[in-house]
């Protein structure tokens, strides 16, 4: 299996393995003979051997899981405070990663490092510039104050990213190679996974989709917009988080925030489709699935409406629903990513 699913020898998988192995990584398990030739021998990851946390960091609300080697989530938690103050949320995540490693039974050394994942655009490679809300996050190079703070390995990705990684690692988009993840929240983002690799772009700003839509004369979907609808129409909501926990596809004001919006989905998706050529456009990020569920099933791809050349048309893109619940999926990212960056480099 590992010899066909990587391309490499025989002599080069058993190699890794021995080494990883060696390492406390993995183990062999027993031997299943198929076919002919020698029987080869199962390995299993030890999930025990190492673990990450990630954080999530939106303008209302921050999350922590910790996971183990096998990405299972050992467990998770709201760290949110007034004001979003950077450090003792941070100091919130790693006490109790430590806290539940340490309930488990498991060394704190084996804690590998934190990845944080923040609402907003890179200026620098670990700088990000987000909104108002996050001031405490914005034009600091979080790689060094939170590495300095922590004295761990640290790995920055923005939320849209992150959220891309977690819905393919838990979610949907496990069956898909190819996808782009589609953030929606107070802000307007993507994710963009190319044959399971998620593509950065030279700044780490690939998927910064929300500027096609001032300059294409459309209105930018967020929940910020939904939450200002709602308003309008007598539904009084405290903020995002507030509106997503009471959330009822029957308030007034949702057909038409619906309405407004529904042609720069529509345009955003065709965008995307021809564009990236992925297997499948997946809607998520804190958007409700409900409301999700309605915007997807409404899409009307123009390529219907055109002649068709020889009677065949381009291969179709899945449009799904993320599965994920929208305070995992983004942590669950950044923390893979800590794997990643200092386990598989």
């Amino acid at each position: 299996m590992l010899i066909r699913e990587t391309g490499l020898s025989g002599t080069a998988v058993f190699r890794a393995t021995e080494e990883l192995e060696a390492a406390g990584l993995v183990r062999g398990g027993e031997t299943i003979a198929s076919g002919r030739g020698q029987p080869s021998t199962t390995i299993h990851i030890q999930p025990d051997a190492a673990f990450s946390l990630g954080v999530s960091v939106m303008t209302d609300r921050a999350d922590v899981v910790l996971v183990d080697l096998a990405g299972t989530v050992r467990g998770r938690r709201d760290i949110t405070l007034p004001g979003m103050p950077r450090a003792p949320m941070l100091d919130a995540a790693v006490a109790f990663g430590l806290e539940q490693m340490a309930a488990a039974g498991v060394d704190r050394r084996r804690l590998r490092g934190l990845g944080v994942a923040v609402a907003g655009y890179f200026v620098a490679p670990f700088t990000v510039n987000p909104g108002h809300e996050l001031d405490d996050w914005a034009l600091v190079d979080l790689h060094e104050v939170i590495g300095r703070q922590l004295g761990l390995p640290v790995v920055v990705e923005n939320i849209a990213n992150a959220a891309a990684l977690g819905e393919r690692m838990l979610g949907i988009g496990a069956a898909y190679e190819s996808l782009c993840y589609v953030n929606v929240a107070a802000g307007f983002g993507a994710g963009i996974i190319v044959d399971g690799t998620l593509m950065r772009g030279r700044h780490g700003n690939a998927g910064e989709i929300a500027g096609l839509f001032p300059s294409s004369g459309r209105v930018t979907p967020n929940l910020v917009t939904l939450l200002d609808r709602l308003s309008e129409h007598g539904v009084a909501c405290s903020g995002i988080s507030d509106m997503i926990a009471r959330f009822d596809l029957r308030w007034p004001g949702i057909e038409e925030w619906l309405a407004e919006h529904r042609p720069s989905f529509s345009y955003l998706f065709s965008t995307l489709r021809m564009t990236l050529d992925c297997e499948a456009l997946i809607l998520g990020g804190r958007l409700p699935r409900v409301l999700a569920r309605r915007i997807v099933d409404a899409i009307d791809w123009p390529e219907r409406h055109w002649p068709v050349r020889r009677e065949h048309r381009a291969p179709p893109t899945s449009l799904e629903v993320a599965t994920l619940d929208p305070e995992l999926a983004g942590p669950l990212g950044a923390a893979s990513l800590v794997f990643h960056r200092t386990l598989f480099d």
